[in-house]
């Protein structure tokens, strides 16, 4: 369905059954597009009449940890099952099919980007940023369900409260007394609260506009990060600005995160949204160094070790959920996105690094096997030398329904790796029969598995000496 087709269909909603209707219209037409409807199943007005109720918490919203580069942790909250994610994904559907962000809303826009947030802020002297405290769960269900309300949506009350309903999570404070109170906000983690935010915050972006453009300023807001830049100073700590900009914030029922604001003068470095802004975009010299880095080590060491000493870093970082290793030739490709990006397609430093990256991955390709089920072997050594390589101890165990796997500390996290069935307990205490592998399967995902020695044999260095490449590895990370 096109978005002409949804926002039509939307504008007449009226009961229960025609959200339900609209619902799995949506859902149909996405599963066609992939070639998968042959496994639509159809919402019924049960789920409806569940998912729409925040109280029922325990198939709605899980939550999970991630920790914040800045210390501590921040509170992810995600559907549950796949059924309510499909839900929640139609029901972003119909948003975006009616609602257009404001002119300054730099995040969960399509066509903006933090490149286009950071554009806006380019060669000022004075860049100033705030941060709002509790984004997502400063927002209740009730401002929700009164937005939807309002233009462009203009939903009846009924259809406002389901949609509301199903886009909220409950949640419990308790007070100093002892007393708890309960709340329905923003899950943080969500496929519809980011579009929701942003439909909340255009009375915000209005009001900072305004307040920007009485002062001679620049504005933008990607999320809850809020600049403004200029030539001229206009931000003392209790100058006519700030006050009156944390007059609207109060207002509008939101909190200044004090810890965050900053105002970052010309000279030294100035950022908007990780961007650097000076007279040209730019990122931070770590960033490319990294890249650098990682690509240095594939190169002299090959892929595994690169993987052992850099991916354990990037997910921690990243506040990494997935199970499994990520594929490492998809986080560089990525990195180098976005360096192009925010540097450019003709930067110098970008076609250096994305050069020297293609060929590493063409070199890869043709060490590597792939086998009639779709298995690529990338990288293969014996398992004796796989442990004195890695520094560790392969440890062949049999899980409790009798499943057999390895276990092993790479890169100083625990990983594990697939045995083959047709390898034998004889063969299990006798290493120097057996090999390790570095494998893909078909979807692109990185795995280990252990063989025997004469079952695949990729090329693979031989020369490389443990003492240096410790070393090595350990100044580059270092630095």
């Amino acid at each position: 369905m096109d978005r002409t087709e949804i926002a039509q269909m939307a504008r007449q909603m009226k009961t229960k059954d025609d959200l339900l209707l609209l619902l799995n219209h949506i859902k149909r037409a996405e599963l066609e597009e992939i070639g998968l409807q042959d496994q639509f199943h159809p919402f019924t007005m049960k789920h409806i009449n569940y998912y729409c109720n925040p109280n029922n918490a325990f198939h709605r919203y899980r939550q999970f940890k991630v920790k914040k580069k800045s210390g501590g942790f921040r509170l992810i909250t995600t559907p549950r099952n796949r059924s309510f994610m499909m839900m929640l994904s139609a029901v972003n559907e119909i948003l975006k099919s009616i609602y257009t962000p404001s002119d300054y809303a730099m995040g969960f826009t399509e066509g903006r980007s933090v490149v286009s947030n950071a554009c806006i802020h380019k060669g000022q002297n004075y860049v100033f940023n705030i941060d709002l405290k509790d984004f997502f769960p400063s927002i209740e269900q009730p401002r929700v369900w009164k937005r939807l309300q309002l233009s462009p949506f203009n939903f009846p009350e009924k259809i406002a409260s389901l949609i509301a309903g199903m886009c909220s999570m409950k949640e419990m404070c308790t007070h100093d007394n002892e007393l708890q109170e309960t709340f329905y906000v923003l899950p943080q983690g969500a496929p519809t609260s980011p579009i929701i935010t942003n439909m909340i915050c255009d009375t915000l972006d209005r009001r900072l506009a305004g307040l920007a453009k009485r002062f001679g300023l620049h504005y933008s807001r990607y999320a809850d990060d809020i600049t403004f830049s200029s030539m001229h100073h206009v931000y003392q700590k209790d100058g006519k600005f700030r006050k009156e900009l944390k007059r609207i914030i109060t207002d509008l029922r939101f909190t200044i995160n004090e810890d965050k604001t900053r105002l970052q003068k010309k000279g030294a470095r100035q950022e908007v949204t990780g961007i650097i802004v000076s007279d040209k975009l730019n990122v931070t010299q770590k960033y490319v160094r990294d890249i650098r880095n990682i690509l240095y080590i594939w190169d002299r060491y090959g892929y595994p070790n690169a993987m052992a000493k850099f991916l354990p870093k990037y997910k921690l970082e990243k506040g990494h959920v997935k199970k499994g290793n990520p594929n490492l030739v998809n986080v560089i490709d990525g990195k180098l996105m976005y360096l192009k990006m925010v540097k450019g397609e003709e930067d110098s430093v970008y076609l250096r690094l994305h050069n020297k990256f293609v060929k590493l991955v063409e070199m890869m390709n043709e060490k590597s096997v792939t086998t009639a089920q779709n298995v690529t072997y990338i990288e293969t050594l014996p398992l004796l030398e796989f442990e004195k390589r890695h520094s560790t101890e392969v440890i062949i165990a049999t899980s409790e329904n009798s499943h057999r796997y390895a276990h092993f500390t790479f890169g100083d996290k625990k990983a594990k790796a697939s045995v083959n069935k047709s390898i034998t307990l004889v063969e299990e205490k006798n290493k120097d029969q057996l090999a390790m592998s570095l494998c893909l399967d078909d979807k692109g995902n990185t795995f280990w598995l252990i063989h025997r020695l004469d079952k695949v044999i990729v090329p693979k260095r031989t020369d490389v000496d443990i003492d240096e490449l410790n070393n090595d590895l350990d100044l580059l990370l270092n630095m």
